[in-house]
């Protein structure tokens, strides 16, 4: 069955040249590994990326999600004109089934990809429809509710502070963002 987040990923980096396609591997795996611990392909940062679009946009993608985003895609090397690619594709087709392909359930990856929709949803507020995507995206990839919602509340905080400037909150909250993605069974992790 095909899967629009993942198809589209593998559409976009054929569309870039090998040098910039290799730039963007290295960087994801690179990236990932020192935020969650974890070693994520570019395929599945771009999959991930388009989540995190999909969901946010349930209220209307708002300038400071958009913005969320790009920063996002640069962090990871993305090139502007991919950018501008990967925010046009039409994910109107997606569904949570799609979703839960994308990653082990239970999995740290899975925590991951909560954390990161909650992280760019939240820019602008997390409003009552995009905590309940939330929940939903939380219970296909197989995280209890407890999950998600501590999840959840990292990303908001990790925004507030910041919006605030509170490096030293950013680093209390990038631990506790590790120890929670060290809470998946260890079956799983990947």
């Amino acid at each position: 069955m095909p899967n629009p987040f993942h198809d589209s990923a593998q559409t976009l980096l054929a569309s870039l040249d090998d040098a910039v396609a290799e730039q963007l591997k290295s960087a994801a795996q690179r990236s990932s590994r020192y935020a969650a611990g974890i070693e994520l392909t570019i395929q599945e940062v771009i999959g991930l990326a388009l989540v995190a679009r999909h969901i946010a946009a349930t209220d209307g993608l708002s300038t400071a999600e958009s913005n969320g985003m790009r920063a996002l895609l640069s962090h990871y090397g993305v090139p502007p004109v991919a950018q501008d690619q990967l925010m046009a594709i039409d994910l109107s087709s997606a569904n949570d089934e799609h979703v839960s392909e994308l990653v082990p359930a239970g999995s740290a990856k899975a925590m991951y990809l909560v954390n990161g929709v909650a992280t760019i949803a939240a820019r602008d507020g997390l409003s009552d429809e995009e905590l309940e995507r939330i929940s939903e995206i939380g219970a296909s990839v197989g995280l209890s509710q407890a999950m998600t919602d501590a999840l959840t509340a990292e990303a908001e905080a990790a925004i507030l502070a910041s919006i605030r400037g509170d490096g030293a909150m950013l680093d209390k909250l990038d631990k506790l963002r590790d120890a929670l993605f060290r809470l998946a069974p260890s079956e799983s992790a990947s």
